[in-house]
């Protein structure tokens, strides 16, 4: 760390005067040494013990010396210090900047360099944090901007389908198209019914005081029967759901509720989603030795962009180029999925290719129950 002037000078004032007190302090312990004076002089008197005394005289110099120079020592630590205190005052204002950098750690000496590490540190977490919160408000601001914009293109519909209706004073309209109208306004109010129920899923997981349902569950038999409610909705779009899991039963703790919703949201994705799809899979097998399960939900239908994989999980995030309902999709199932299996203490990734699109959802047989209602 350079010093300034004024730091030198009155290191060099402090370094002369203690040298003055040092000389001093070791002419005074060799004569209290002296058991008999010769003379009234103490330079004639320091000259015999030089001549009598020697090798003492040596030792207490040389201690006189060493505790001086750790004494020069101690205060141009001092400096360093008040220095450093000057430093990480002016860190402050920089914390909101993030592209500012901490304190240089090797411009102030081996016995400051721990401390200014850990200024670093603090200074490099303050600065995580500050980015942590910006990017919470902004994640607040984009989150009520998108759903004000999926819970307002609905409810306009319904307005001005339910307004044709209430307007038809005069019954101009026809049976067909009243019953149009009111069966348009109605999907448009299950639409923002889904919305809502996703959005409050999608809290409830993302709190920080969530709470799971653990009991013990068959994993297995879950797929099973998820597969058979899916089985007509699928018919209808020529895709075929299936569950094959080894062994046939996997028994494990979770929360059933959502462990279910997870699966029926990777389920509903893939319907919605997987374009030219003629089977939605589920497969299901365990690792006993590492106590986890890997459950596999695959389609043969579209292959997911790459530059899309890395925000699937993102809260109103769709690889529809625009914010359209055409899929009936509200953006959060996907988060809802990550947020439920990161609370039981798994992960979840994708995978796609040209043949198939795999949902692959890791979760432990035995969690540790830290999340325990």
């Amino acid at each position: 760390m350079k010093l300034s002037v004024l730091d030198w000078l009155l290191w060099v004032v402090k370094a002369v005067v203690s040298a003055l007190l040092f000389v001093f302090m070791g002419i005074g312990g060799i004569l209290v040494t002296r058991s008999a004076w010769t003379s009234a002089n103490w330079l004639l008197e320091l000259q015999a013990a030089w001549a009598q005394q020697q090798p003492l005289v040596i030792i207490v110099g040389l201690v006189v010396v060493v505790l001086w120079l750790l004494l020069i020592r101690h205060f141009y630590e001092a400096v360093l210090l008040n220095r450093l205190i000057e430093a990480v005052s002016d860190l402050a204002p920089r914390v909101r900047d993030t592209e500012s950098e901490g304190l240089p750690e090797k411009r102030w000496g081996r016995r400051l360099r721990p401390l200014v590490t850990n200024v670093n540190g603090v200074f490099d977490a303050a600065q995580a944090a500050m980015a942590e919160e910006r990017e919470i408000e902004r994640s607040k601001d984009e989150m009520i901007t998108n759903v004000s914009h999926d819970l307002r293109t609905p409810l306009t519909s319904i307005l001005g389908y339910l307004g044709l209706i209430i307007n038809d004073e005069d019954e101009k309209l026809a049976r067909k198209d009243l019953v149009k109208y009111a069966n348009t306004a109605f999907s448009k109010a299950g639409q923002m019914k889904s919305l809502v129920e996703d959005l409050f899923d999608y809290t409830q997981v993302h709190q920080v005081d969530f709470k799971l349902r653990w009991a013990p569950l068959d994993l297995a038999a879950m797929l099973q029967q998820l597969a058979v409610n899916y089985e007509l909705e699928a018919k209808n779009k020529h895709v075929v759901v299936s569950a094959v899991t080894n062994p046939d039963t996997i028994e494990m703790v979770g929360d059933p509720d959502r462990l279910a919703r997870v699966f029926m949201n990777l389920i509903n994705n893939a319907l919605k989603y997987g374009d030219g799809a003629t089977f939605v899979r589920l497969t299901a097998k365990t690792n006993k030795s590492e106590n986890y399960v890997e459950v596999r939900v695959q389609n043969n239908g579209e292959k997911i962009p790459a530059d899309s994989i890395k925000r699937l999980f993102d809260r109103f995030y769709r690889v529809e180029s625009s914010r359209n309902t055409k899929t009936g999709g509200t953006g959060l199932g996907l988060a809802i999925v990550n947020g439920a299996v990161e609370a039981h203490g798994g992960t979840v990734r994708v995978e796609s290719d040209d043949d198939l699109t795999s949902f692959i959802v890791q979760l432990p047989l035995q969690p540790e129950l830290g999340n325990e209602a």
